[in-house]
């Protein structure tokens, strides 16, 4: 897999002072100190992939560098090229450069601190090699800072890749000196075949890249705008909330007189359901020896009022209402279901009983 590309190499070649690539055929190459340079006499690099948005307070993370530089200064310089040096390798931006002395070519978001916080002084590195016919490394550097940043946005980096293919003759090549691999390289460079409608779309992440990069292998501009707006539409689509495990219904608030005092044993949660099968006949539970798992979670034909919590408890609302509604398909004659519904309840409580029924009776035929 390719790594990324080291600083080292790409900045000061294999024989950076103390480092291990240095060897004796090739000696170590002095340190050059940083210079320091008046803030007027720097521009930034013209075709520096940065947009203006990433140079505002409202981006968090150049809000923090400008913050870091306010408190303990630049602690690192910038790395930048002779005006002269720039303009033998990219002389169509002479008129870009003005007057200024130096190009920004790395840090140009510590350049745009330093300016936002009033600075007249600022550190570089003069890298004027980085531009010689020799050892042309102006454009890997821009790239590599930003492709491993993710700083740079998925148009523009094909435009340099395609112009990096152009200088080095393969993709292959390319993968390897931006510690990329080739594959990376090339579904960038698909996005080239984008219609140019949708290349915006994509710089300002209002299409994600992977889509993107499938849609720009589609021949047809017009096909693809479509792909692409069915794809915004989708994004911008609420998204459904996550799924969440609901817990049972609460049993609904009851009549006092009907709330017979239970134990908390009684009262506990079971773990079997009573399905509403009138074609199925319930078998007689096993027996099962006391303080058994089994036994905990047996169905308690003997208590019928621990049977209807468990019903209450594992049941939504219309299988509580198919529960309730079977009991008086199931029962023979209207003095079985005064003799069921009288029970064992004193005579107070069953004229209670008797007023809760004659309310159901008149929602019901309201409803």
């Amino acid at each position: 897999m390719a790594t990324k590309k080291p600083w080292a190499d790409l900045l000061d070649g294999p024989g950076k002072p103390g480092s291990k690539r240095a060897s004796a055929e090739e000696p170590a190459k002095v340190e050059v100190p940083p210079t320091t340079v008046y803030m007027h006499t720097l521009v930034g690099n013209p075709e520096n992939p940065r947009t203006d948005a990433d140079y505002r307070d409202d981006d968090s993370d150049f809000r923090e560098l400008k913050e870091s530089m306010k408190s303990v200064g630049q602690l690192q310089p910038a790395v930048a090229m002779s005006r002269e040096a720039f303009l033998r390798v990219k002389p169509e931006h002479s008129k870009a450069l003005g007057d200024a002395q130096w190009v920004v070519i790395l840090g140009n978001r510590r350049f745009h601190a330093a300016k936002q916080l009033g600075w007249t002084k600022f550190e570089i590195r003069v890298r004027d090699r980085l531009g010689s016919q020799d050892d042309d490394k102006l454009d890997e550097a821009v790239v590599i800072e930003n492709i491993h940043r993710k700083n740079i946005p998925p148009y523009k980096e094909a435009e340099f890749l395609q112009r990096m293919v152009e200088r080095h003759g393969s993709q292959e090549k390319v993968a390897e000196r931006i510690g990329k691999s080739q594959m990376y390289v090339s579904n960038r460079l698909a996005l080239l075949n984008l219609a140019p409608e949708l290349r915006d779309v994509v710089d300002t992440k209002q299409l994600k890249v992977k889509t993107a990069e499938k849609i720009a292998k589609i021949q047809d501009p017009e096909q693809q705008k479509e792909i692409a707006a069915e794809e915004l539409r989708k994004a911008r689509e609420p998204k459904a909330p996550r799924k969440r495990a609901v817990a049972p219904p609460a049993p609904p608030l009851q009549n006092p007189v009907l709330n017979e005092a239970r134990s908390a044993e009684e009262t506990a949660p079971v773990t079997t359901a009573v399905q509403d099968r009138p074609d199925v006949v319930v078998p007689e539970p096993r027996l099962h020896e006391p303080g058994t798992e089994e036994a905990a979670t047996a169905v308690p034909w003997h208590d019928g009022a621990a049977l209807m919590d468990m019903a209450f408890a594992r049941l939504d609302a219309a299988q509580r209402s198919a529960f309730i509604l079977h009991y008086f398909r199931r029962i023979s004659g209207l003095e079985a279901v005064i003799t069921d519904m009288r029970g064992d309840l004193s005579p107070q409580d069953r004229a209670s009983l008797a007023a809760i029924l004659q309310q159901v009776a008149t929602g019901l035929e309201q409803d």
